[in-house]
């Protein structure tokens, strides 16, 4: 490698002898003393890295705050694996404000043009607002090549922004709340998502986001000439499809051998018809099915399909012939006949080294025209740190370590160890008087449990809703299948309350019945999401968050023997409430504010009524995951310590 003393740049091509932009001649060097920076050499599609080495490396610091442009006369390339013209490279650089994400893309111009340009760009949100870097989300480029689409948003609260490529300013569009797994229009003019158990569309020209049909959770979307969008309403759901317009959607036949579960990131193929899609089992998963992961092909007119590929990666088609993909943690391109619905040759790689994946998720799009946003992996400086009540920093649980998801810290009930969730999602108890740990899942956990003796730890896992034993040894054992998420154990140890999603009422609570038969009964459902249940030490009041007034609120209400809610609700929170947690004695109930203010009322539960003071702030947290179906604080049994997942 060698580099510019003037500029900084890098070049893989150890043959060049002067910089591309200025001329100065290039000495040996190295980017490893400037961790700010970052340097990127990307091959274009079907040319392979050493094919086109001898282009100019675009790096983006923190500091650049507007566009810049440079050229240099790069000859244009041939594919070797294609046989075919490769097309000079512009890449694309974007970087956050705390350097959360970094994006970074190329394009393709004519084969007339003689010159490669390169185009620096430092892609900050405005002053108020930051990336969404909580959801597996990401954004994506506009068939045209000329916008982006991205969440953002204050405190957390995100909503949908369009900006122009050629604009330092970002467009909100309005309804675009808690916005998932956006996806553009043929002609670039509209922006279709999942929004609060919902599929929107948003048009750029104005107007307020419009209700297409119900999706539970968005779990990827196509959309095509035809004006026909499908998609993946949930993670256990079947593909659907339904118009642009909106209406009642259909399901999309497969053949009654073929699991309906994990079916997501479905892509029309050019003509209208047929379409791809990923199958995902878990990285881990193994037993009847497995085979089943990766690629897969469809079509709205037969029940046909067929696997094209194994890799269990989502994907992206360009309309020049190219399936776009991870495979061992390089993003690669490579040859695909849309009208055989098959690859052919082999990949080649296009981006290695840089890492951008949650979980199974790979976050990157292309636009018609070559332009490729890649969007790096989003890691945050974690910490499981105990405070006292006035926020003082009093010890923490580990070490340190770089997070793009809480850890979900649960208190055993005898106080003395800690269930987490650890990347790649899977659970660990830890002792905290001596610091030793135990893995309890192996192929997948989260949300975790205690049962009141701590002998066991209830959780939602690749089965469903599962439990084993604390101390690792043994079988699960599924107590429902299907995507359920425990949140509570009552002290009795005769339910667990959970939540599932419905088609049209989002997220809903459910008591699952352990003695005899096991029964599940609805608690409550509603057009509003419910989230983080927590019965209080008696057993007799549910605390939980619910979004019916536009914001997520604490609520509390009684609960009966025989599962099932009083109609007393009492609302504690006033301005914005999540993740309510009881103090062991049952005299408080905790939960965090909207602006992350631990706060605290004092309760009374013995009566036949529930009596509540006014919360009051006790400390402002620094918390990972505000819109998270987990629970990022624990507190101690007395109430006056609390164990935070907390950034620094």
């Amino acid at each position: 490698m060698k580099r510019c003393p003037e500029c900084r740049k890098d070049y893989l091509d150890d043959s060049l002898l002067y910089c591309l932009d200025d001329g100065t001649p290039l000495v040996q060097g190295t980017v490893l003393d400037e961790p700010a920076t970052a340097v990127f050499g990307v091959p274009p599609l079907g040319s392979s890295l050493s094919e086109s080495a001898t282009r100019p490396q675009i790096h983006t610091t923190e500091a650049e705050a507007e566009l810049q442009k440079s050229s240099g006369g790069v000859p244009e390339r041939q594919s070797l694996s294609a046989h075919r013209a490769a097309k000079p490279l512009v890449i694309i650089a974007f970087a956050s404000l705390a350097l959360i994400a970094g994006f970074f893309g190329y394009k393709y111009f004519s084969k007339t043009n003689s010159n490669e340009k390169a185009v620096r760009l430092s892609f900050k949100p405005a002053a108020e607002l930051s990336f969404n870097d909580v959801q597996a989300d990401f954004a994506v480029i506009s068939p045209d090549g000329q916008k982006i689409a991205f969440s953002a948003g204050p405190d957390g609260r995100n909503t949908l922004y369009v900006r122009d490529l050629d604009s330092t300013q970002a467009k909100l569009l309005p309804g675009s709340e808690n916005p998932l797994e956006p996806f553009w229009s043929p002609d670039s003019r509209s922006v279709a998502y999942g929004s609060n158990g919902k599929l929107k569309r948003s048009d750029l020209s104005g107007g307020n986001g419009q209700i297409l049909c119900d999706a539970a959770r968005l779990v990827g979307g196509s959309w095509s000439k035809d004006g026909v969008i499908i998609f993946a309403p949930d993670y256990r759901a079947r593909i659907a499809q339904v118009s642009a317009k909106g209406g009642e959607p259909q399901t999309i036949n497969f053949p009654e051998d073929f699991p309906d579960e994990r079916h997501n990131n479905p892509i029309f193929m050019p003509d209208g018809r047929h379409f791809l899609f990923r199958r995902d089992v878990g990285d881990q998963m193994v037993g009847p099915g497995v085979e089943r992961f990766g690629i897969w092909a469809g079509s709205l007119d037969s029940q046909e399909i067929k696997q094209v590929m194994t890799d269990n990666s989502n994907f992206v088609y360009t309309p020049e012939g190219w399936l776009v993909f991870v495979r061992n943690d390089t993003l690669v391109s490579q040859a695909f006949d849309a009208a055989k619905i098959a690859p052919s040759g082999d990949p080649i790689p296009i981006i290695s080294g840089q890492t951008n994946a949650i979980g199974n998720i790979r976050r990157f799009s292309i636009s018609d025209n070559g332009v490729l946003i890649w969007q790096g992996a989003w890691e945050r400086e974690y910490q499981l740190t105990w405070f006292d009540r006035e926020g003082k920093q009093t010890g923490v649980v580990g070490a340190p370590a770089k997070v793009a998801v809480g850890l979900d810290p649960h208190i055993s009930p005898d106080d003395k160890r800690l269930v987490v969730k650890r990347n790649p999602n899977n659970l660990w108890v830890i002792d905290l008087d001596k610091g030793t740990d135990l893995r309890i899942t192996a192929d997948f956990g989260q949300l975790p449990v205690w049962s009141p003796d701590g002998s066991k730890i209830a959780y939602s896992g690749n089965g469903g809703l599962s439990i084993k034993a604390s101390h690792g040894l043994g079988d699960a054992e599924t107590l429902l299948p299907g995507p359920n998420f425990p949140h509570s154990w009552s002290p009795d140890g005769r339910f667990i309350i959970f939540l599932r999603r419905g088609v049209k009422t989002r997220f809903d609570m459910y008591a699952l019945s352990l003695n005899g038969e096991r029964k599940e009964t609805l608690l409550l459902n509603s057009t509003f999401e419910e989230r983080s249940p927590r019965l209080s030490p008696d057993g007799k009041w549910l605390a939980y968050a619910s979004d019916d007034t536009g914001n997520l609120e604490v609520y509390v209400q009684s609960f009966s023997t025989d599962s099932k809610l009083g109609a007393d609700r009492k609302r504690i929170s006033g301005a914005g409430g999540i993740m309510p947690e009881w103090r062991r004695d049952g005299g408080e109930l905790f939960f965090i504010a909207t602006d992350g203010q631990m706060m605290a009322s004092s309760v009374k539960t013995g009566g036949s009524e529930f009596e509540f003071s006014s919360p009051k702030a006790l400390f402002k947290t620094k918390m990972l995951n505000f819109v998270n179906n987990s629970h990022e604080f624990d507190v101690s049994p007395d109430g006056q310590r609390f164990l935070i997942g907390t950034l620094i």
